[in-house]
C-alpha cells in the first residue's frame, strides 16, 4: 500500500488530554491543525485521501472537493456533515462517515471517540488494500 495523507481538521474541538491513537497502517502520514479556513483548509487538503471534519464552521462544497483529487474518505463529527456538500463527494467517489456524537468537555468520551475513528481509518485502509489499495 501506498502511504496515504490524512488531514484532522480543527483538532482544537478536542479537550485537553484526547489525542488520536496510532494507526495500524505502515505508511501514512498524519497532521492535525487546531484550526482552519476554507483556503488553509485547501492548501493542506489537496493531497489527502482522508480527512477528518471535527466542526462545522468550513463549508466543503463541490468546487472543494474537486480540488482534491485524491479525496477517498471524509470523516465528520456531530453536525460537521451538515457542512459537506453530500451529493457532491458521491459524485466524486467520496465515501463518507458520519459520527453523530458531539466533541464536549468530557476528555473519556472524546477518548472514546478518537479511538472509534481510528478504528474506523484503520477498518477503511485494510479494505481498500484487498480491493488494490487507493486510486
Amino acid at each position: 500500500m501506498m502511504a496515504v495523507k490524512i488531514v484532522v481538521v480543527d483538532s482544537a474541538q478536542l479537550p485537553s488530554g484526547a489525542e488520536f491513537p496510532p494507526l495500524e497502517a505502515n505508511k501514512y502520514g498524519w497532521e492535525e491543525y487546531p484550526s482552519l479556513t476554507a483556503e488553509e483548509l485547501l492548501d493542506r487538503c489537496w493531497r489527502a485521501e482522508i480527512i477528518v471534519l471535527l466542526s462545522s464552521h468550513i463549508n466543503v462544497d463541490r468546487a472543494m472537493m474537486e480540488k482534491m483529487p485524491r479525496l477517498q474518505l471524509v470523516i465528520t463529527v456531530g453536525d460537521a456533515a451538515a457542512q459537506l456538500d453530500q451529493v457532491a463527494a458521491r459524485d466524486q467517489g467520496v465515501e463518507l462517515l458520519a459520527f453523530s456524537d458531539a466533541l464536549g468537555s468530557d476528555v473519556a468520551a472524546a477518548q472514546d471517540l478518537c479511538n472509534r475513528i481510528t478504528q474506523a481509518i484503520d477498518y477503511y485502509l485494510r479494505s481498500i488494500d484487498g480491493r488494490g489499495g487507493l486510486r
